[in-house]
């Protein structure tokens, strides 16, 4: 559409110059005479490209303007779905919980995903960066082998293996990646996601542990009840080969003692076998130990409590394994009067610290005391802890002075730990 306009005044020739509008019109038909910002009456919405130049006369004075119109809603059309469809695919990939990424051929990152944010990256910082340098030390060799076949054979790959995140703490991702093709069927990119299931992996180590130590476990207690079953029939024979009453009363003393042996034997097994049962989960430490602390009476010694707010990853029995370290402080702790808890942060993990006032522990006894069947009780208390902890690989000693209290420090390593926001 072409169109001329009147004689502009010498303020319009100093202000006008030759333009180009996108203006929406209403009307149907011819549009010669719209400017921006108006639009003729009448049906549907259409878009209007108007371009304009001046007309000058021999004087090189603007007299008119003559300009034309054209009708560009395809193509605005076009852009206005290309731009919503930009929007929808940008909100589906930053709301993605897993990380997306594109690559050339030798792994450097050309994309990757605001989720990987998480692990103390920005974007920006990984653009230009191989992503085999996310890659863990002993996963390396594998992972480029692996990236390797899958450009040789154009084949999909799927992986798992461990990535550190900017602090060096370790991550378990399952990776799924495809070639980019160009329109020759040329490998000139890959496609990828990964998707952390350091969950999982835990969740999965945890009971592989579990099941191990139980087998152990069974295998041993089966061992010690039938050793025990053996010295209790070598009673019994003697008791009846005897011809002493006193003797004889000995020796039932001995089969009374050693009845009761197998039966503490039976009734840990009971106890023993609730570990790893259930799925290890996140637990509040400062909840737990309140708990704790209102299944003991106020008549004992104060027990204070210092911690952030945090959680560990651990069995489900880990309360017991902190009502032990109280109720064995109360117990056998002599001249207790304060148990405390409190935290410790260092480089490679978390230490959730117990320690008292109390007599402490003989340096010969630190380790023993967390062996099966030591201790002035059960001795299973020490022993059970340190069990129900290292399902999740969590770790517990006794470091403290001697005549100065007992110190029990329980370590949780990068990954088992986390702070409440």
């Amino acid at each position: 559409m072409v169109g001329t306009g009147r004689r502009s005044s010498p303020s319009e020739r100093m202000s006008r110059s030759p333009d180009t509008w996108g203006v929406r019109s209403a009307g149907g038909g011819s549009c010669d005479t719209a400017r921006p910002g108006t639009s003729p009456r009448g049906g549907d919405v259409r878009w209007l490209q108007w371009q304009a130049v001046p007309l000058v006369d021999p004087e090189n004075e603007k007299t008119d303007w003559v300009g034309t119109i054209t009708d560009v809603t395809e193509q605005k059309t076009i852009e206005i779905a290309l731009r919503e469809s930009e929007e929808k695919y940008r909100a589906l990939t930053e709301n993605n919980p897993d990380v997306l990424y594109s690559s050339h051929l030798d792994g450097t990152l050309t994309y990757v995903s605001p989720q990987v944010n998480r692990y103390g990256y920005l974007e920006q910082d990984l653009l230009g960066v191989s992503i085999f340098s996310l890659v863990h030390p002993d996963e390396r060799p594998r992972i480029a082998a692996d990236h390797a076949r899958e450009i040789h054979a154009n084949a999909r790959s799927e992986a798992m293996f461990r990535i550190l995140d900017r602090w060096g703490n370790i991550f378990w991702v399952e990776a799924k990646s495809y070639l980019q093709l160009d329109p020759y069927g040329r490998p000139i990119g890959i496609f990828g996601v990964l998707r952390d299931i350091s969950e999982r992996k835990r969740a999965e180590e945890a009971i592989e542990l579990a099941n191990k130590k139980l087998n152990l476990m069974n295998n041993i207690t089966r061992h010690d009840i039938l050793n025990t079953i053996t010295g209790l029939l070598g009673c019994v024979d003697m008791a009846e080969a005897t011809g002493s009453a006193e003797e004889r009363r000995a020796l039932f003393q001995d089969i009374r003692k050693l009845t009761g042996q197998i039966q503490r034997q039976i009734a840990f097994t009971k106890e023993y076998q609730e570990v790893g049962v259930h799925l290890p989960r996140w637990q509040n430490v400062l909840q737990i130990l309140e708990r704790v602390t209102t299944a003991f009476d106020q008549a004992g010694p104060a027990i204070e409590i210092d911690l952030l707010d945090a959680e560990i990853y651990a069995d489900p029995l880990v309360e017991k394994v902190f009502y032990n370290l109280v109720d064995n402080a109360r117990r056998y702790g002599g001249t207790v009067t304060t148990i405390r808890f409190y935290l410790l942060v260092s480089d490679d993990g978390l230490s959730l610290v117990c320690e008292d006032d109390g007599v402490g522990i003989p340096p010969d006894q630190k380790q023993a005391i967390f062996e099966r069947g030591v201790g002035r009780n059960t001795g299973m208390g020490l022993f059970l802890s340190r069990e129900i902890l290292g399902i999740t690989g969590i770790s517990i000693v006794e470091n403290g002075i001697y005549g100065h209290g007992a110190r029990f420090e329980i370590f949780t390593p990068r990954g088992t730990y986390r702070f409440v926001r």
